[in-house]
């Protein structure tokens, strides 16, 4: 699926906004780029906003760090708590798919611009801080090295 579209909705200040998620992957050279775009148009001017990253989720997260500062948050499953790529997910998959994280492991995967209720998403930064919790523990429940 290294290209698509889906429609979601965006919250800002309690109001919801039917919104576009877009992604494609161009190759120039060695690696390939990973293009999304969300357009929505209660955006400043309707301008979709976009990002290219050596990934989808990346490149998602890039656009979630432009957008969240003004009260955006974006109703899709790569912006919940408790998801988070694989460095496989993103190397092989291009971060279109990651894992719902768990204390004991990884869960059930997931692909990262299916719609959710943007209600239930949370920052980037909250989502870092959750997904690296889940991680500890996760260490922490496999037991000590060479145990």
């Amino acid at each position: 699926m290294p290209e698509g579209s889906q429609a979601f909705e965006m919250l800002r200040d309690g109001a919801r906004h039917p919104a576009t998620a877009s992604w494609s992957v161009t190759w120039s050279g060695p690696a390939p780029t990973y293009t999304v775009r969300i357009a929505c148009g209660a955006l400043d001017g309707g301008t979709p906003v976009g990002a290219g990253e050596d990934d989808a989720f990346e490149a998602l997260c890039t656009i979630r760090d432009r957008l969240e500062p003004d009260g955006w948050r974006l109703g899709l499953r790569g912006a919940l708590a408790d998801v988070w790529p694989s460095g496989m997910a993103r190397d092989q998959g291009g971060g279109l798919r990651a894992y719902r994280l768990t204390p004991t492991g990884a869960g059930d995967v997931v692909a990262t611009f299916d719609p959710v209720d943007p209600a239930e998403v949370v920052t980037l930064a909250d989502q870092r801080a959750e997904t690296e919790r889940l991680f500890d523990l996760m260490r922490g429940a496999s037991g000590p090295a060479g145990a």
